[in-house]
């Protein structure tokens, strides 16, 4: 059966219906994905979904919700180009309805866009070329094969545990970068990360109950965020290792990262100069992970060296 042409007497208007419907549907058939990947997990009892986690598939979802897009713009035959400004209509109402019904926050969706836009406009040039022949099994076959994948896709999940780590040099001896390690005063350097500079929260201070293990600390980030520590191993001059044990409630945490480890390490070099190097470990929970991870560490580096930048100024400034 041949794809209908679009009438050469049709209006301009008519050719915006057919935009704005392919538009709708995908995002619709979007959302219904989503929402019966969530009921089939919760239907199942798998203990390990977090729903705070969010869209449950970037590659596969996202993925048919372009290619329903594709079908509804078949009889405009739309070109790259086309397709890929019709893509930006379809993330824009996807992104507000994750920040209104999931609850998430503006840092998370700015990382989220990039590869929700890929997916789409993959499956819409996917869709572009499959609308244009004629009907067959293949078809047939892949239409239900795209809904399996994406429905059956959490079920392979693992959480990932990783750590990032970051060294910098002080001029100054270890016994002088020790004292400013287990607490310090408010940092008062103005935030240089982009993400910082446009909501991100960052390390504003430490304090700590004493240097010995078992000490309470708080790392206290922008905006009142307060992640609560406690020290694990307390070398002097060598090693200040401790466990996170409670995290802020911020939409930007929940259900997509969980620090569970901090460690500041320091090296005499025997010249003179020490070897600073702070440890993160986390766990990541949402996918795809190499993805996700990248963005995880960037921004992990970048909360380390706002930390170690500034201990290795007030070091260096009491040698």
């Amino acid at each position: 059966m041949k794809t209908p042409e679009l009438p050469t007497s049709d209006s301009q208007g008519m050719r915006w219906l057919i935009w704005v419907g392919g538009i709708i549907a995908s995002d619709v058939m979007t959302l219904f994905l989503y929402i019966g990947v969530i009921w089939f997990l919760q239907l199942s009892q798998l203990q390990f979904l977090n729903i705070a986690i969010g869209l449950p598939s970037f590659f596969l979802v996202p993925l048919f919700g372009g290619v329903t897009a594709s079908f509804c713009w078949r009889r405009l035959k739309p070109g790259v180009r086309e397709t890929a400004l019709g893509v930006l209509g379809i993330i824009a109402p996807g992104l507000i309805g994750a920040a209104l019904l999931l609850k998430e926050g503006i840092i998370c969706l700015l990382i989220v866009a990039p590869i929700f836009y890929a997916m789409i406009f993959t499956g819409a040039l996917l869709g572009r070329v499959w609308f244009k022949i004629d009907p067959t099994r293949l078809r047939l076959c892949v239409f239900p094969l795209l809904v399996m994948l994406a429905a059956g896709e959490p079920l392979l999940r693992e959480n990932q545990s990783s750590v990032v780590t970051d060294t910098i040099l002080i001029h100054a001896q270890a016994a002088k970068v020790w004292p400013e390690l287990t607490s310090f005063p408010a940092i008062n350097t103005p935030p240089q990360f982009w993400m910082f500079r446009i909501g991100l929260p960052y390390p504003v201070a430490t304090t700590s109950d004493g240097d010995f293990v078992g000490a309470d600390r708080q790392c206290i980030f922008s905006g009142d965020m307060v992640f609560r520590e406690k020290v694990s191993v307390l070398t002097p001059q060598k090693d200040l290792t401790f466990d996170i044990v409670q995290l802020p409630n911020h939409p930007e945490l929940i259900g997509h990262v969980t620090p569970h480890r901090g460690q500041f390490l320091l090296h005499d070099n025997g010249d003179g100069t020490t070897t600073l190097t702070g440890n993160t470990w986390y766990t990541l929970h949402v996918r795809p992970l190499w993805y996700f991870d990248l963005w995880t560490q960037y921004i992990f580096r970048e909360v380390h060296l706002r930390v170690m930048e500034d201990i290795r100024k007030r070091a260096e400034g009491a040698s």
